[in-house]
């Protein structure tokens, strides 16, 4: 080969590699493009607040947002609008990828029913056993004259006389009026400090006393919130004897704190 064909070679080749590097680069430059693209379409967005929404209105918004909603529970007795959603998770501005399922928990329209159990003549142990079995809350514990004590005289549901067998729906509140006795012996107040507001009641009716006022501080925001807090503070504190249907104000909080001071009375009800 001369050095007039090696000249040639030498330049066709550096113009081979020359185009090679163009490609190359635009190459790499489309790849860098095209993973941005991809980066953001998978980019996190912040999840909206569902809360107090009606459950078309947030089906709607989740899906503007490539999002999908699924109800995994619904509350009967929960105040606010028939078909709202009252709890979501993750929560609200929580970090989310397009396509995440959002789990909602919505007011109910319809009540599920069940029948009121034979509570006449139990002790408040086998009452309540019976009352939470067939998806029932304790409400208030009054007394009345009765050869016995202790044990369940009536039932009261939204002020009125119930007996057993009627239908009524899941999640009703009965109030329990108890005999008494003139030898019938005062009970102890109960520690209620870190239990729920449901706890603390059954805590409560246990001792067969009431839980009076209810204070809720700045953590609690909304229906959930209540449902969780736990109780920081009460009165009487615990020990100091009552009389039965006596009342225990309690203060909750999201927040508990093992150093609250108990005789601050500043937030007194």
């Amino acid at each position: 080969m001369g050095i007039r064909d090696s000249f040639l070679f030498n330049k066709l080749f550096l113009k081979n590699l020359a185009i090679a590097g163009v490609v190359g680069v635009v190459g790499l430059m489309l790849i860098f493009v095209w993973l941005g693209i991809y980066t953001n379409h998978g980019e996190a967005l912040s999840l909206p607040n569902f809360e107090g929404l009606d459950i078309r209105q947030a089906r709607e918004i989740a899906e503007e947002k490539g999002l999908k909603l699924e109800i995994i529970d619904s509350v009967y007795t929960a105040p606010g609008r028939r078909g709202s959603v009252i709890d979501q998770t993750p929560p609200k501005d929580f970090k989310v990828k397009e396509g995440r399922t959002i789990f909602v928990t919505i007011i109910s329209f319809f009540p599920e029913m069940t029948t009121l159990p034979k509570l006449s003549g139990l002790s408040m142990v086998q009452a309540r056993a019976d009352i939470l079995t067939n998806g029932l809350r304790i409400g208030r514990i009054s007394y009345e004259p009765w050869k016995y004590d202790n044990l369940v005289k009536k039932v009261v549901f939204n002020g009125e006389l119930i007996k057993e067998g009627d239908p009524i729906a899941k999640g009703s509140v009965l109030d329990l009026v108890l005999g008494e006795t003139d030898n019938l012996e005062n009970s102890l107040c109960p520690d209620l400090f870190g239990l729920t507001q449901n706890e603390a009641s059954f805590r409560a009716a246990e001792k067969m006393l009431n839980i009076g006022v209810e204070v809720y501080d700045k953590t609690v925001k909304n229906f959930m919130d209540s449902v969780n807090a736990r109780v920081i503070k009460q009165r009487p504190n615990d020990g100091v004897s009552m009389k039965p249907g006596d009342e225990i104000d309690i203060w909750l909080s999201l927040k508990v704190d093992t150093t609250y001071i108990e005789d601050d009375d500043s937030e007194s009800p």
